[in-house]
Formats: structure tokens, sequence, C-alpha cells
């Protein structure tokens, strides 16, 4: 009973109301990643790779993504969380072909030259957008980036947001 004049019947009246009623007003507030709307969401992205340990060492070890459950359950295969709902898939197959910087992936850290560092650490080449520093472009909107590659020559882009 909704209506009642024990406390705790009406407790439960009310949260049952409460929770009926976001069940019908929250997703008119909420943005869900479905495609059951006219505007598609990214699911992920998907990359081949050459050589799928290297290419999971790197995305795990020098990107530190988090790996998801692989759907195929196979060995050719492996998911990582990009956030957001979106995943990055490499798929392990013969790869071919040059890849141009500005296809790239884009990564935001809190620091662009503390990731630098660790660049450097790992003997990994980076440079600006025009390749002939290591020091970081200066977007004019005051994003910071910098480019390497991974273990099959996809640009990354990394950059920091502009200070306020």
């Amino acid at each position: 009973m909704i209506f009642s004049f024990n406390s705790n019947a009406n407790k439960a009246g009310k949260l049952k109301l409460g929770l009926l009623l976001l069940t019908f007003i929250l997703p008119a507030f909420c943005q869900a990643q479905t495609g059951s709307n006219a505007t598609p969401v990214v699911d992920h992205i998907a990359i081949c790779v050459r050589d799928l340990k290297k290419s999971v060492a790197f995305y795990t070890d020098v990107m530190h993504l988090q790996k998801v459950p692989n759907p195929f359950a196979d060995t050719v295969h492996q998911w990582y969380s990009l956030g957001n709902h979106v995943k990055l898939h490499a798929i392990q197959g013969d790869c071919t072909g040059k890849h141009d910087k500005a296809e790239h992936l884009c990564f935001t850290v809190s620091s662009v030259k503390e990731f630098a560092k660790k660049l450097d650490e790992l003997n990994i080449p980076y440079g600006n957008w025009k390749g002939d520093s290591k020091e970081p472009t200066l977007r004019q909107d005051g994003v910071l980036q910098l480019y390497f590659q991974d273990p099959d020559g996809y640009w990354i882009e990394i950059n920091s947001p502009a200070k306020k």
C-alpha cells in the first residue's frame, strides 16, 4: 500500500513510487551507449597488429590500458577499455601499410611532460607534430601534444589540457 498511516509501509510505498518514477524519468537525463536511437555511438576501434604479444605489452605496459573480456576467447584478439564504454580491439593479422600521423589515436594525460619521461625510460621515440623536436607542440588553445608510434606504426597522440 502506498498510502498508509503505518510509517514503515508508508516509507516502503514512497520508495516504490520513487523507483517507479526514476525508471521513467532518469533515461531522459542519461545518454546510454546504445545504437537504439538514430545517432550512432562508438563501441570499439579495431586495429590490425602483426604480433599480438608485442601489442599487448605496449598497450598494457606503456599505455596502461585495462584489458576487458575477449568475446572470441581466442589468442588472436585482445580488447581494452578506452573509457566511456569504448573499446580498442587489437586483431592479429597480416597487416601491411604505412600509417599517416594525421590518422591517430589520442589520449589525454594530466602532464605530457611527465608522460614523456616514461617514454624516455622505455626508449620509445616521440616528438612534436612536425617531428623535428621532442618538445611538445603547443596548440593555439593551450593544449600540449606529443606523438609516437605503437609496434605496428599506428600513431598515438598524448595531450594534456590547456592550463586555466
